[in-house]
């Protein structure tokens, strides 16, 4: 079964012949805002008091950048992308790259190991000669196994 194969956290929806109602899809109904006073925002607890967890949804992700010149071969480079996705568990990727010569400016996006690309405009004189990627994830990660994994 597709579940059994699917990396943690993937949640499921039951469709027929493709139709998922919208309102599934953006997540609407589910009564988010019906208990906003039950929700606690950054800070609003103090740090030195005993009677809470310590877990706040700020410390859950990660994020930084990763510099790389022009890629040379895009579809290797994709391939190591998903690769060091499913390695690391990174949960989302994204960024712009040059390929060769190329004039154009390739964007690079991934959602766990699912990785899609495209060219969509000339390169910004700014962007000529470079990669820059953001990697999400988890708290945890370990940037420099990342970066040293994505320039091999």
């Amino acid at each position: 079964s597709l579940k059994g194969e699917a990396r943690a956290g993937v949640q499921f929806v039951k469709a027929q012949m493709g139709a998922v109602s919208p309102a599934t899809l953006l997540g609407l109904g589910v009564g988010a805002e019906g208990d906003m006073a039950e929700r606690h925002a950054h800070h609003h607890h103090h740090h030195e008091d005993e009677d809470h967890d310590h877990d706040h949804d700020h410390d859950d992700f990660e994020t930084f950048q990763v510099d790389l010149p022009a890629l040379q071969d895009a579809d290797l480079f994709l391939e190591r992308v998903k690769q060091v996705i499913i390695d690391h568990d990174i949960l989302r990727l994204k960024g712009f790259a040059q390929v060769g010569s190329k004039p154009m400016r390739l964007v690079i996006q991934a959602v766990g190991p699912r990785v899609d690309s495209y060219f969509d405009r000339p390169l910004a004189d700014l962007e000529k000669g470079k990669t820059k990627l953001v990697v999400i994830g988890q708290a945890g990660l370990d940037e420099r196994a990342i970066k040293a994994a994505l320039q091999s």
